[in-house]
């Protein structure tokens, strides 16, 4: 039975803030423990056992509230598919691959244009069912290859990072292109572009959705 009837991107912000939530709960223990427990009261103790408990368990909990929820969604394959892709927990595959792709998009409220940063007259990414076009080259669904990643110039550079989808497609000229697309010159949400291109790859495309 369907129970969480809300927008795939609402979902996915629950679940970060329910990761978020977690860690923040563990945290505030750990202070507590640190710097105001009392080293031989019973709640001490407990505190410690609590943060093994969380140590040892915490991240299963949180991949079985995740299971749990996306199971009850409207859309649960494309939904699980965008929070694998995101890394949110344990990957899950399930849920129909077909769907109404004018409803999904509906429901989500999900633009199918996305315009230049600097010129926002300009379109630079468009969905058209089985097409896509980026830069004015269209491509098939059918033969359109593609991967999301977060480039940092080191580790520690988090504020750097670029938000990238690599792609490798065939134009309307039969030439093969391969090309990236970066989030930074988009005027989208982020999760907004990556559950238009898991919806469109489920329907039209060669499921590349399936290899995170």
């Amino acid at each position: 039975m369907e129970i969480f009837g809300l927008r795939i991107l609402t979902i996915v912000n629950i679940l970060y803030f329910l990761g978020i939530l977690l860690i923040f709960i563990v945290f505030i223990v750990m202070v507590f423990l640190i710097f105001g427990g009392h080293r031989h009261d019973a709640i001490y103790f407990l505190g410690w056992m609590f943060l093994l408990a969380s140590a040892a368990f915490g991240n299963k909990f949180f991949n079985y509230l995740k299971k749990v929820i996306i199971s009850e969604a409207k859309h649960p394959l494309p939904l699980n598919l965008l929070c694998n892709i995101l890394r949110m927990g344990k990957p899950y595959y399930f849920g129909r691959e077909t769907f109404d792709l004018d409803e999904i998009i509906r429901d989500n409220k999900l633009p199918l244009t996305f315009y230049y940063v600097s010129n926002p007259q300009h379109p630079i990414l468009q969905f058209k069912r089985d097409k896509i076009l980026f830069h004015n080259q269209e491509y098939d669904w059918k033969s359109f290859n593609w991967k999301y990643f977060l480039f940092r110039e080191s580790p520690w550079h988090t504020k750097n990072a670029k938000h990238i989808i690599e792609f490798t497609g065939t134009n309307k000229n039969n030439i093969r292109i391969k090309n990236k697309i970066y989030f930074e010159k988009i005027k989208a949400q982020e999760n907004e572009v990556i559950l238009l291109f898991v919806i469109h790859d489920l329907l039209f495309g060669s499921k590349s959705s399936y290899y995170y």
